[in-house]
């Protein structure tokens, strides 16, 4: 993560991971061309066409996990919500160009609404349908998809929109490995500074706060993950930067995670860790890095949120977007284990 992509931009926006320049042209085109067509009319050039931005930070082969797309228009006046769609996808090739097409496809699946926290929205709405970012804002998710083989792909989106069928396309890259802390792995003992530390600049605590400001959520500043996982009780990790999150999902999701630490917090530990230490010199916060960005060669995106058991263990975790139903129901799933 460098300072220079800190700035607005849709879900997916490709950022993380140095790509080939045959690959980096392909990105292009299926960002701004969209590979969108209807069958009344072509939408190349279509301001109104249907765009896909992949979501998903960290999708590594022979992985199954959550794949996650936004969709727009080619002009940004609105967006995709409600609803299902359907993804499938297509093997471009290797990272060294090499096995174009070479692999079986993957889907079709279908794959729900998804919208990020804080918004009251009718999600009994059952056809997707174009709105404002204002009235809806979220991206289309697909459980457990799984790649065979690392290299580059497409997702293709079918979409029945007013009583017609949009399609468009989006490429990503799949991981043959990834560093980022995984289900099934060790959490990281992290030892972040608190909220009152007089050592601490308080914006490293929590970007939305200064000298002059506190802490706005004392409550996910109190003990230090290591310390957490030292009480043998469930805990929820969000890793995030109100203030300066690249994909503006980070507010609102500390927002959601703060809000389950006031019902769960004497049954679970919930934490904020801070994503910069200094933001202006582009300095990561040490903590936040041993999550999303531990070698320089993963830089991270955010947000995240990462769930563990009892025993220190990482149980679930969420990349960019986090429901507030999905964010409940791993507590309610952490706290039923924790029980049995």
């Amino acid at each position: 993560m460098s300072q220079v992509e800190a700035h607005e931009h849709r879900p997916g926006e490709v950022m993380r991971y140095s790509t080939p320049a045959w690959f980096a042209l392909l990105i292009i085109a299926a960002v701004t061309a969209a590979g969108c067509s209807r069958p009344d009319a072509s939408s190349e050039g279509d301001a109104g066409g249907l765009v896909a931005a992949v979501a998903s930070y960290d999708i590594v082969a022979g992985r199954p996990a959550r794949f996650i797309v936004g969709l727009y228009t080619a002009d940004q006046s609105q967006t995709l919500a409600y609803g299902t769609v359907s993804f499938s996808f297509t093997h471009l090739g290797d990272r060294d160009g090499s096995d174009a097409g070479g692999q079986p496809p993957v889907g079709p699946v279908d794959a729900v609404f998804l919208p990020i926290p804080g918004q009251d929205l009718d999600l009994g709405t059952s056809e997707p349908k174009m709105v404002a970012g204002s009235e809806a804002t979220g991206v289309y998710a697909a459980p457990d998809v799984e790649f065979e083989r690392a290299g580059f792909w497409e997702v293709t989106v079918i979409a029945n929109v007013d009583h017609r069928t949009e399609t468009t396309t989006g490429a990503f890259e799949v991981l043959a490995t990834s560093d980022v802390p995984d289900v099934g792995e060790l959490a990281p003992r992290t030892r972040q500074p608190l909220a009152g530390d007089p050592s601490v600049d308080p914006k490293a605590i929590d970007s939305r706060a200064d000298a002059n400001t506190p802490v706005p959520d004392p409550e996910l500043h109190d003990i230090t993950l290591a310390d957490a996982i030292a009480t043998a009780r469930p805990a929820m990790v969000v890793v995030s930067t109100p203030t300066f999150c690249v994909s503006r999902f980070c507010g609102p999701i500390t927002d959601s995670v703060h809000e389950l630490a006031l019902r769960y917090g004497d049954r679970m530990e919930f934490i904020h860790l801070e994503v910069w230490q200094d933001f202006e010199a582009n300095q990561l916060n040490p903590a936040a890095a041993e999550w999303i960005a531990p070698t320089p060669e993963t830089q991270g995106g955010e947000p995240w949120v990462f769930v563990i058991d009892a025993a220190g263990i990482i149980v679930q975790r969420f990349d960019n977007v986090a429901s507030e139903a999905e964010l409940l129901a791993a507590v309610e799933d952490s706290l039923g284990e924790a029980d049995s």
